[in-house]
């Protein structure tokens, strides 16, 4: 399994991440959804495919983290 987390001061033109939520492009299917710190617990499957899965805990000015799992 591979892991990437991400560094808010240097995300990626296909993420964002504003409070506590982050946007991810899943690696596999190159779908983009959001996952919510608030919402599911901070973890979501990617919709389309299944074969990532995104995770956040916290938010992005409270010293959050998030990462992406594939």
């Amino acid at each position: 399994m591979m892991q990437r987390e991400l560094d808010q001061a240097q995300l990626q033109d296909s993420e964002d991440w504003w409070g506590n939520n982050i946007a991810f492009r899943c690696p596999h299917c190159d779908k983009v959804y959001i996952v919510s710190a608030h919402l599911a617990g901070g973890e979501r499957v990617c919709p389309k495919c299944g074969k990532s899965r995104g995770v956040v805990k916290g938010g992005k000015k409270s010293g959050g983290t998030a990462s992406i799992f594939w």
